[in-house]
């Protein structure tokens, strides 16, 4: 479970968790998926790679825009987009440096204001849906919780880092 009283060192956590997720694995065991259609540990790179990139975007909104409506019902990251953007034959480098560089950038934009935490940001989550409002503190943990849920599911792969 997140500390939701710091939300920026739990932000922070995700750096170590993906790097430690694939850690020494071979290349086989990085293109292992489990039973049921999970995804493979490269997939879950790539796929935790995106998910910064959006909830980066909706800090920076919420921190330059408060109040404003961030649409990202488009991101539907799984099945026919999975295959279309092929993440099961592209190399994990890139997106570990994504995730590093973009963890950094949106502390970095987040820790000097003291009212960053709590600046909100209305969500359009799903196609047609009512825009939501969260603050700042509530996308670093839903991201952090997102992470860690894939994290664990990687690891319980045969051959994983669990």
């Amino acid at each position: 479970m997140t500390d939701r009283r710091d939300p920026l060192s739990a932000w922070r956590s995700i750096v170590p968790l993906v790097h430690g997720m694939v850690e020494g694995l071979s290349g086989a065991q990085l293109d292992r998926r489990g039973a049921g259609g999970s995804m493979s540990p490269r997939e879950t790179v790539h796929h935790l790679a995106e998910a910064q990139v959006v909830a980066g975007s909706i800090v920076i909104a919420a921190l330059g825009s408060p109040g404003s409506v961030y649409d990202w019902s488009w991101m539907l990251p799984f099945g026919p987009w999975m295959e279309r953007l092929r993440y099961d034959q592209k190399p994990l480098e890139p997106s570990l440096r994504l995730i590093d560089a973009l963890n950094d950038y949106v502390a970095s934009q987040v820790e000097p204001l003291p009212d960053a935490l709590g600046r909100k940001v209305r969500l359009v989550d799903q196609p047609g849906a009512e825009p939501r409002t969260a603050t700042v503190a509530d996308v670093l943990l839903q991201e952090v919780e997102h992470a860690r849920e894939h994290v664990d599911e990687a690891r319980q792969l045969p051959g994983g880092n669990g």
